[in-house]
């Protein structure tokens, strides 16, 4: 069995479309950390919905990761689609121990959009980036790691540095298709420079684009 983790704080606007998409053979679960929306409402219409109240993305990835039944998990944003050959191409990995993510497409067809994410993808064949509004991992990698509770920013990255140790990393050919939102409340012309900001400063937390 695969299970599918969402975290959801105030996703009212996108969850549903999120879970309208996923593949009804997957075990879905929705964990609501911190939401004062409707989100919780919205996901228990299409999966196992949990509510917790600290607004850490790392902590209701664990509690969802804890409440789930698959051998293999996917942690996906609650913005963010996949293609269904990504469960094809996990069911054919024949590690017993495996993790990673796979390919992005922006949720637009704005040039510099597609731009910005082959850039990504590029970084991401070379190990340099690891989620594409989603990652994949064993359960049995996934209980010797777990998510940092500390980190609520670069909690994936963090997570796939420690996670080398207990399996090996895939980089899959196939795509999730995530919401530009971020880049279109930061700028895509000012994209660099937050990137290159965050990696002088490394902050704590993304801002909420609601």
């Amino acid at each position: 069995m695969i299970s599918v983790v969402i975290p959801a704080y105030n996703e009212e606007r996108y969850i549903e479309k999120t879970l309208k998409k996923l593949p009804k053979y997957l075990e879905l679960i929705v964990i609501c950390n911190g939401c004062t929306d409707k989100t919780e409402k919205i996901a228990k219409k299409y999966a196992k919905t949990f509510s917790i109240k600290e607004k850490n993305v790392s902590a209701a990835r664990n509690y969802g990761a804890l409440k789930s039944k698959g051998n293999t998990i996917i942690f996906l944003d609650a913005d963010t689609i996949f293609d269904e050959r990504l469960t094809k191409k996990l069911n054919s990995i024949k590690d017993k121990d495996f993790f990673g993510t796979c390919r992005v497409k922006p949720d637009n067809k704005k040039f510099i959009a597609a731009f910005i994410m082959f850039f990504k993808n590029l970084s991401g064949l070379f190990g340099l980036h690891n989620a594409s509004g989603m990652i994949f991992t064993t359960k049995s990698v996934f209980n010797n790691v777990k998510y940092n509770k500390s980190k609520i920013k670069h909690e994936n990255e963090d997570f796939s540095k420690r996670a080398k140790k207990y399996g090996k990393r895939y980089f899959l050919n196939c795509y999730t298709t995530t919401s530009m939102r971020r880049y279109e409340k930061i700028g895509y012309l000012n994209v660099p420079l937050y990137w290159i900001k965050d990696f002088i400063f490394r902050t704590k937390s993304y801002p909420a684009f609601r």
